[in-house]
């Protein structure tokens, strides 16, 4: 699904380079449920920009479910986010005025998809992370929890190649991190490929792999062992 090899990120301020990514190599097969992990500065954000094709790679190899990603001109990164991505972020990014359902059609009315198949799919996304019954409620009536289970329906329905999710639980308390992190695994389970950025090793246990990233290298990458199940927590 990913294929990053010697993938370099640099800045420049003032007179200074910044080497955000510097020289990593990836890969992530299909169904794959991957943390990446690392402190401030340590070019995790940075990964996840690059994967989700919102910023470009200064050099290296990057494919995409197959595509050559590094060689798209911006038209072409745009289509690729719309239609191989789903993101989910820690601060949800929903918008106040529109219902549950209203934002979980939002891309797929950026996708030109009729309106009677986009209320379809999106209340089909939310009854699947358990929101069928508040779908018509408005991100301020509905707790952290459930607004990121609207995010992810939203990630959803244009049922993307890759679930990219941004520390998708740093806004919420321990009940609802159980949820997002047992609707995430139960979604994989199904055959989803997630990317999830993470500061918790608590919460990276509940992957498949971690890759930890250290001065814009990834430093380590290791297969969970003892892996955790948040259904097994909320019990």
């Amino acid at each position: 699904m990913i294929q990053i090899e010697n993938l370099k990120k640099y800045y420049t301020q003032g007179t200074l380079q910044v080497k955000a990514l510097d020289g990593v190599s990836l890969s992530v097969e299909e169904g794959e449920f991957v943390s990446i992990m690392g402190s401030s500065g340590s070019g995790k954000s940075t990964m996840m920009n690059v994967l989700g094709c919102l910023d470009k790679p200064t050099d290296g190899v990057f494919f995409l479910d197959g595509i050559d990603v590094a060689e798209l001109k911006d038209s072409g990164l745009a289509e690729i986010r719309n239609k191989k991505i789903g993101f989910v972020f820690q601060t949800f990014n929903l918008l106040p005025k529109l219902s549950a359902i209203e934002n979980v059609e939002l891309p797929m009315a950026y996708m030109g998809v009729p309106l009677r198949e986009r209320h379809y799919r999106a209340s089909e996304a939310l009854e699947k992370v358990g929101l069928g019954e508040r779908m018509r409620h408005k991100p301020n009536e509905l707790s952290g929890g459930q607004r990121q289970r609207v995010a992810i329906a939203r990630a959803l329905v244009n049922e993307p190649s890759i679930l990219l999710a941004d520390e998708p639980t740093g806004n919420l308390d321990s009940k609802s991190t159980f949820e997002i992190i047992d609707i995430f695994q139960k979604l994989n389970d199904e055959g989803a490929t997630i990317v999830m950025v993470t500061h918790e090793p608590d919460v990276a246990q509940y992957t498949k792999r971690i890759v930890t990233f250290k001065d814009g290298k990834a430093i380590s990458d290791e297969v969970v062992k003892n892996r955790v199940f948040a259904e097994e927590e909320m019990k």
